[in-house]
Protein backbone atom coordinates (compact mmCIF):
# COMPACT_ATOMS: atom_id res chain seq x y z
CA UNK A 1 0.00 0.00 0.00
CA UNK A 2 1.22 3.51 -0.81
CA UNK A 3 2.36 5.76 2.06
CA UNK A 4 0.29 8.83 2.82
CA UNK A 5 2.59 11.46 1.37
CA UNK A 6 1.80 15.15 1.64
CA UNK A 7 2.85 15.52 -1.99
CA UNK A 8 0.77 14.08 -4.73
CA UNK A 9 1.93 13.40 -8.26
CA UNK A 10 -0.25 14.94 -10.94
CA UNK A 11 -0.83 13.42 -14.34
CA UNK A 12 2.21 15.22 -15.78
CA UNK A 13 4.55 13.69 -13.24
CA UNK A 14 5.03 16.85 -11.17
CA UNK A 15 4.82 16.78 -7.42
CA UNK A 16 2.28 19.23 -6.06
CA UNK A 17 1.44 19.96 -2.49
CA UNK A 18 -2.02 18.90 -1.38
CA UNK A 19 -2.30 21.85 0.93
CA UNK A 20 -1.69 25.28 -0.54
CA UNK A 21 -0.80 26.67 2.90
CA UNK A 22 2.22 24.37 3.05
CA UNK A 23 3.85 26.37 0.27
CA UNK A 24 3.38 29.90 1.50
CA UNK A 25 4.40 31.87 4.51
CA UNK A 26 1.37 32.26 6.76
CA UNK A 27 2.78 35.25 8.65
CA UNK A 28 1.64 38.61 7.30
CA UNK A 29 4.59 40.61 6.00
CA UNK A 30 5.25 43.94 7.61
CA UNK A 31 5.14 46.80 5.20
CA UNK A 32 7.58 49.59 5.79
CA UNK A 33 6.47 52.95 4.56
CA UNK A 34 9.05 54.44 2.26
CA UNK A 35 9.69 58.09 2.80
CA UNK A 36 9.93 60.20 -0.34
CA UNK A 37 13.16 62.16 -0.65
CA UNK A 38 12.45 65.87 -0.89
CA UNK A 39 14.76 68.26 -2.70
CA UNK A 40 16.66 70.58 -0.37
CA UNK A 41 19.18 73.30 -1.11
CA UNK A 42 22.66 72.89 0.33
CA UNK A 43 22.87 75.32 3.27
CA UNK A 44 24.90 78.50 2.89
CA UNK A 45 26.96 77.47 5.92
CA UNK A 46 27.75 74.04 4.45
CA UNK A 47 31.07 73.83 6.31
CA UNK A 48 29.33 74.06 9.69
CA UNK A 49 26.69 71.60 8.48
CA UNK A 50 29.41 69.12 7.46
CA UNK A 51 31.07 69.58 10.84
CA UNK A 52 27.81 68.82 12.66
CA UNK A 53 27.14 65.72 10.52
CA UNK A 54 30.58 64.25 11.11
CA UNK A 55 30.52 65.02 14.83
CA UNK A 56 27.21 63.21 15.10
CA UNK A 57 28.48 60.23 13.13
CA UNK A 58 31.76 60.03 15.04
CA UNK A 59 29.90 59.96 18.37
CA UNK A 60 27.41 57.26 17.39
CA UNK A 61 28.53 53.80 16.42
CA UNK A 62 26.65 52.53 13.36
CA UNK A 63 25.46 48.93 13.47
CA UNK A 64 27.23 48.14 10.22
CA UNK A 65 30.58 49.40 11.45
CA UNK A 66 32.40 52.64 10.90
CA UNK A 67 32.30 54.63 7.71
CA UNK A 68 35.58 54.20 5.84
CA UNK A 69 37.44 56.95 4.08
CA UNK A 70 37.53 54.90 0.89
CA UNK A 71 33.72 54.80 0.73
CA UNK A 72 33.58 58.57 1.10
CA UNK A 73 36.33 59.12 -1.42
CA UNK A 74 34.57 56.93 -3.99
CA UNK A 75 31.57 59.24 -3.80
CA UNK A 76 33.83 62.31 -3.79
CA UNK A 77 35.53 61.10 -6.97
CA UNK A 78 32.21 61.10 -8.81
CA UNK A 79 31.38 64.54 -7.43
CA UNK A 80 34.82 65.89 -8.37
CA UNK A 81 34.38 64.75 -11.95
CA UNK A 82 31.23 66.86 -12.25
CA UNK A 83 32.88 69.74 -10.41
CA UNK A 84 35.85 69.81 -12.78
CA UNK A 85 33.51 70.11 -15.75
CA UNK A 86 31.23 72.73 -14.23
CA UNK A 87 33.97 74.84 -12.65
CA UNK A 88 35.25 75.82 -16.11
CA UNK A 89 31.86 76.74 -17.49
CA UNK A 90 30.14 80.09 -17.06
CA UNK A 91 26.49 79.24 -17.79
CA UNK A 92 23.90 79.47 -15.03
CA UNK A 93 22.74 75.90 -15.60
CA UNK A 94 24.76 72.71 -15.68
CA UNK A 95 25.43 70.90 -18.94
CA UNK A 96 23.35 67.92 -20.02
CA UNK A 97 26.42 65.72 -19.57
CA UNK A 98 26.79 66.89 -15.97
CA UNK A 99 23.06 66.42 -15.37
CA UNK A 100 23.39 62.80 -16.52
CA UNK A 101 26.44 62.29 -14.28
CA UNK A 102 24.46 63.78 -11.41
CA UNK A 103 21.72 61.20 -11.92
CA UNK A 104 24.35 58.45 -11.97
CA UNK A 105 25.80 59.87 -8.75
CA UNK A 106 22.39 59.63 -7.14
CA UNK A 107 22.06 56.01 -8.23
CA UNK A 108 25.55 55.16 -6.97
CA UNK A 109 24.89 56.78 -3.58
CA UNK A 110 21.65 54.79 -3.27
CA UNK A 111 23.46 51.57 -4.18
CA UNK A 112 26.28 52.12 -1.70
CA UNK A 113 23.78 53.05 1.02
CA UNK A 114 21.90 49.82 0.35
CA UNK A 115 25.06 47.76 0.62
CA UNK A 116 26.36 49.03 3.94
CA UNK A 117 24.54 50.28 7.01
CA UNK A 118 27.30 52.75 7.85
CA UNK A 119 27.01 54.40 4.42
CA UNK A 120 23.23 54.49 4.74
CA UNK A 121 23.49 56.25 8.08
CA UNK A 122 25.94 58.73 6.57
CA UNK A 123 23.69 59.42 3.56
CA UNK A 124 20.66 59.95 5.78
CA UNK A 125 22.45 62.15 8.31
CA UNK A 126 24.20 64.27 5.68
CA UNK A 127 21.04 64.52 3.53
CA UNK A 128 23.09 63.77 0.42
CA UNK A 129 20.18 62.54 -1.68
CA UNK A 130 18.00 65.53 -0.80
CA UNK A 131 20.83 67.90 -1.65
CA UNK A 132 21.52 66.15 -4.96
CA UNK A 133 17.85 66.52 -5.87
CA UNK A 134 18.00 70.15 -4.77
CA UNK A 135 20.67 71.02 -7.34
CA UNK A 136 18.02 71.08 -10.06
CA UNK A 137 20.41 71.91 -12.94
CA UNK A 138 21.60 75.06 -11.19
CA UNK A 139 25.37 75.47 -11.56
CA UNK A 140 25.80 77.47 -8.34
CA UNK A 141 23.91 74.81 -6.35
CA UNK A 142 26.07 72.13 -7.95
CA UNK A 143 29.31 73.88 -6.97
CA UNK A 144 28.06 74.40 -3.41
CA UNK A 145 27.16 70.70 -3.18
CA UNK A 146 30.67 69.76 -4.34
CA UNK A 147 32.22 71.96 -1.66
CA UNK A 148 29.88 70.42 0.94
CA UNK A 149 31.02 66.94 -0.08
CA UNK A 150 34.67 67.99 0.23
CA UNK A 151 33.94 69.40 3.69
CA UNK A 152 32.33 66.11 4.75
CA UNK A 153 35.43 64.15 3.71
CA UNK A 154 37.72 66.66 5.46
CA UNK A 155 35.77 66.54 8.73
CA UNK A 156 35.57 62.75 8.55
CA UNK A 157 39.34 62.65 8.46
CA UNK A 158 39.66 65.34 11.14
CA UNK A 159 37.48 63.38 13.56
CA UNK A 160 39.56 60.24 13.08
CA UNK A 161 37.62 58.52 10.34
CA UNK A 162 38.69 55.01 9.49
CA UNK A 163 41.33 54.81 6.82
CA UNK A 164 40.23 52.09 4.39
Amino acid sequence: MRENNRYQQNRYGENRSRNFNDRRDTKPKETKEIEKIKALPVPEDYVDAADAVMQQLSQSNAKGGKLTTSKLRNILTLVSDIYNTENRRRDDSISSESAAKLQMLRIRVLYEAGREQSVKKFVETSKLLAYIKGIDKNRENMLRFCHYMEALVAYHRFYGGDPD
